[in-house]
C-alpha cells in the first residue's frame, strides 16, 4: 500500500512537472526574438514594422515604454507564430569613417499621457490649449463727425496707420477644426502724424477651416477720443471683425478688416449770439480698419 501510494505522489508531482513545462514552453513560444546585427538577441513583443523602422516593447515589460530601432540595426526576426523577417539587406545607417556604426540606433517613446483637454487638429503641438500673440499693423478710415473735424482743425488726416499686439486663447477645438477664440488688442494710431490715439478691442468669435481659416468676431472696443466740444474722452463701441488665417508651419498669418460704427447723441449747444440753447445731433463717425499680422505660439 504505501509502494503504491508513493507512486501516486511521485505520478501527481511529474504531472505538475510536465504541466509548468507546457505554460513555460507556452510564455516562451508567445515572445518574438530579434537579432540584432551586433549579435545581441533579444526577447520582445514587436508591435509595428514600418519601412524604415520596427516598434516593439520588451518581453519583460510589456506596460513598459515602445522601443524603435532602425531596421538597418536588425539581422533578423522570428516571431512568436514561426514566421521570420531578415533584414540582412537593409542599408545601414550611421555609417563614421566609410565604416558601419555598430551601436545599435534604439530611440525610446514614451507613452503618451492622457490628454485633459480638447485636441487641436490645427495646430502642431495637440495636447493642451493654445495661447498665440503677434504683432499688429494696419490702416484706419475714419468718416466724417466729431474725430475727423478735430482732425481736420489740426491739420490732420482722416486716414491714420496702426500698431499694436494681439494677445489671442482658443478656447476649444471641435470635429472639423472649428474653435472657439478671444482676443485682446491694443493698438495705438495715428503717430505717422504725430498724434496718439490709443484704443483696445476684446472680441469673442468662432474660426474654422484649415490651411486658410476664415473667422468672424466682435465685442466691445475703447478708444481714446475727442467728443463734440474737442475735449478729450473715452468713447465706446462695438467692434465687428471677419478675417481670414494663412498658416505657414507652426506660424499663423491674419488679415483683418474691423468695422467700428458711428456714436450719435444730442446735445445743448448754447448760442452766444441769440442766447439761446438747442439740441443738436453729433455723430463720431464710423472706422473702418485692416489689419495684418502673424501669430505664434506662447503656450
Amino acid at each position: 500500500m504505501k509502494t503504491q501510494s508513493k507512486q501516486t505522489n511521485n505520478f501527481k508531482k511529474g504531472l505538475v512537472t510536465l504541466s509548468l513545462s507546457f505554460i513555460f514552453c507556452g510564455a516562451i513560444s508567445a515572445q518574438d526574438k530579434m537579432l540584432l546585427k551586433t549579435g545581441e538577441e533579444l526577447n520582445v513583443k514587436i508591435t509595428e514594422v514600418t519601412s524604415t523602422e520596427i516598434k516593439y516593447k520588451n518581453f519583460d515589460n510589456l506596460t513598459g515604454p515602445t522601443r524603435i530601432i532602425y531596421r538597418s540595426e536588425v539581422f533578423s526576426v522570428k516571431y512568436e507564430n514561426g514566421a521570420k523577417d531578415v533584414f540582412a539587406n537593409e542599408t545601414k545607417k550611421g555609417v563614421v569613417n566609410g565604416e558601419p556604426n555598430t551601436n545599435p540606433q534604439i530611440i525610446i517613446q514614451q507613452p503618451a499621457e492622457p490628454n485633459k483637454f480638447e485636441p487641436d487638429s490645427s495646430d502642431f503641438a495637440k495636447v493642451k490649449r493654445k495661447r498665440f500673440g503677434g504683432p499688429r499693423i494696419g490702416l484706419t478710415y475714419i468718416s466724417p463727425g466729431t474725430t475727423t473735424d478735430y482732425l481736420s482743425s489740426e491739420g490732420k488726416q482722416p486716414m491714420i496707420t496702426q500698431f499694436g499686439w494681439q494677445f489671442e486663447g482658443r478656447l476649444f477645438t471641435v470635429e472639423g477644426n472649428t474653435q472657439g477664440i478671444i482676443e485682446f488688442i491694443p493698438m495705438i494710431g495715428g503717430v505717422e502724424q504725430g498724434m496718439f490715439i490709443p484704443s483696445t478691442s476684446l472680441l469673442i468669435g468662432i474660426r474654422g477651416g484649415e490651411k486658410r481659416m476664415f473667422e468672424f468676431a466682435m465685442g466691445p472696443n475703447f478708444a481714446i477720443t475727442r467728443d463734440y466740444k474737442r475735449d478729450v474722452t473715452v468713447q465706446t463701441g462695438v467692434v465687428i471683425a471677419f478675417g481670414t488665417s494663412f498658416k505657414h508651419g507652426n506660424i499663423n498669418f491674419p488679415v483683418n478688416l474691423a468695422f467700428v460704427p458711428s456714436i450719435g447723441s444730442k446735445h445743448d449747444v448754447y448760442d452766444y449770439t441769440t442766447n439761446t440753447s438747442t439740441k443738436q445731433s453729433f455723430q463720431t463717425g464710423c472706422r473702418v480698419s485692416l489689419v495684418v499680422g502673424f501669430n505664434s505660439r506662447k503656450k
